[in-house]
């Protein structure tokens, strides 16, 4: 059974490339930081496509978030067909109206942890037949 994770899957693009996938016959796992909108999303899904929607709530913009996603694949079994890496926000307004924090953190969300996510799933992927790996970015 293909499995693809999607991150940033809660709402928008994230969630409407999960319903895609799961459409097409792949099983899902959902990250995003809200566990109740992921719980949401994921019932929606398995209800209208009867396939197996996983979630998992994890703030990418931790330091071992990536390793977290990773290891809940690795302790359930969870082999990663397709990986999108689509999580990811901008800060609007003021440079100067944002922390260095505030910055790190969007930094951390938008490009470490999607690179870190590809470095871990990589090897996986590539022993597949048919491995898949879609990054969405935005930079303004």
């Amino acid at each position: 059974m293909p499995f693809a994770l999607i991150t940033g899957a809660s709402k928008g693009i994230g969630k409407a490339i999960a319903e895609s996938l799961a459409s097409r016959g792949y099983d899902l796992l959902l990250i995003a930081r809200s566990s109740g909108l992921l719980e949401r999303v994921a019932a929606e899904i398995h209800t209208a496509t009867q396939r197996n929607c996983q979630w998992l709530a994890v703030d990418l913009s931790g330091d071992q978030a990536a390793e977290t996603v990773f290891d809940w694949c690795q302790n359930n079994q969870f082999t990663v067909s397709v990986l999108v890496n689509n999580a990811g926000y901008g800060l609007s307004g003021p440079f100067e109206k944002y922390s260095a924090q505030e910055h790190a953190d969007m930094l951390h969300v938008n490009i470490i942890s999607l690179t870190k996510l590809t470095r871990l799933f990589l090897p996986g992927l590539l022993r597949q037949p048919a491995g898949y790996i879609l990054n969405i970015a935005s930079s303004a």
